[in-house]
């Protein structure tokens, strides 16, 4: 089997709300997307993302140097196929730009491979359970007010979700705390609650955040510290009962497998999109089993409930509507949980007519 065809385009679509966290704010999500086509005219759709800027680079990256790849390989030899477009382009990747390029390949090769299988991809990849509860993420913004914080936090729990997550990392550390405990009251006990700092502080903010939150049953503190600093993440991790969160900032294999080994984070948060595609997303899941820890991936919930759902120790899916605006059929929160698609692949169904207004030229 060779393939046949491969196809890139790019498209810009816009948040449905505003989104903004303590580092940045999410002007726009630039979305290339890839189709593979096979030799019986079955096609795989791929795709990456960003938060409004490098996705015109990404989809160079995607044609220039992945897609001639591809062409030269049987699209069933996935992992091949991965290894080949990370060496051919390791001096200027691993990571980054390149990795969201072969991400987006990499899941329209599965995608592909699933519809031939003529299965759901969350059954190819293992099929641990068919149901995987959720958290919303999507009222949590760290620009609304203490006030639109709390309704919103308290609607979402009322709809079912399982859980919320707020961002922190305001200017003041008492503005933190304030929010925090508000949300907690008046969600009560029982939900869960995440918080995120995208990465805001050096260790000692952290720990001094730590210190005065405990007792506000914290489910997991998300991103405390510069990701690439393993270190002080170990050094968080011996001062606070928090567990630690960690993985949307983190772009292969290797830097999740140092968090494991020093011992750095409870929970590794791997983005199927950022980390270089499900095949690398399959091996941290893998990896993170082997020494007890948790998966709960980043983002792109219409892909990730298949990859959470394929493995047996996944935690959440992370609401975020970020696709809505362009599927033809979304997601159905059902008494806290999402189930995959039971259609052929990932089963995300783009809406033509509305994706193509989106689009880039």
């Amino acid at each position: 089997m060779k393939t046949k065809d491969v196809r890139s385009s790019l498209y810009d679509i816009p948040p449905q709300v505003r989104r903004t966290d303590a580092i940045q704010a999410f002007d726009s999500m630039e979305f290339p997307l890839v189709e593979i086509e096979d030799q019986d005219g079955l096609i795989g759709v791929g795709f990456s993302y960003t938060i409004g800027k490098g996705g015109r680079a990404i989809k160079q990256i995607i044609d220039q140097y992945l897609i001639p790849i591809v062409l030269q390989e049987d699209p069933n030899n996935i992992d091949r196929i991965w290894r080949r477009m990370w060496m051919e382009t390791h001096w200027v990747g691993r990571g980054g730009i390149v990795g969201l390029g072969i991400a987006a390949i990499d899941i329209a090769l599965w995608d592909l491979k699933a519809k031939r299988a003529n299965l759901p991809l969350y059954q190819l990849l293992g099929g641990a359970k068919s149901e995987v509860p959720v958290y919303n993420t999507d009222g949590g913004w760290l620009h609304l007010t203490e006030d639109e914080l709390v309704r919103q936090s308290v609607e979402f729990i009322e709809q079912g979700f399982k859980g919320i997550k707020i961002k922190v990392g305001r200017d003041s550390l008492h503005e933190d705390i304030s929010r925090i405990s508000v949300v907690r009251g008046a969600i009560g006990e029982e939900p869960f609650l995440m918080i995120d700092a995208n990465m805001k502080w050096n260790a000692r903010e952290a720990i001094q955040l730590a210190s005065r939150i405990e007792e506000y049953d914290i489910f997991w503190f998300e991103e405390p510290i510069e990701a690439d600093d393993v270190t002080s993440h170990v050094e968080l991790r011996s001062k606070t009962t928090i567990p630690i969160a960690i993985g949307e900032t983190i772009y292969n294999k290797f830097v999740f497998q140092e968090y494991i080994a020093q011992g750095a984070a409870d929970i590794l948060q791997p983005d199927a999109v950022r980390c270089g595609g499900i095949t690398e997303w399959i091996k941290v899941a893998h990896m993170a089993e082997c020494f007890g820890l948790s998966v709960s991936p980043h983002f792109l919930m219409d892909l990730h409930v298949h990859l959470s759902a394929a493995v047996e120790h996944s935690l959440f899916v992370e609401y975020i509507p970020s696709l809505d605006l362009v599927l033809s059929d979304t997601l159905t929160l059902s008494d806290g949980y999402f189930s995959p698609p039971d259609r052929p692949g990932h089963g995300i169904a783009f809406d033509q007519e509305n994706l193509s207004q989106f689009r880039l030229t």
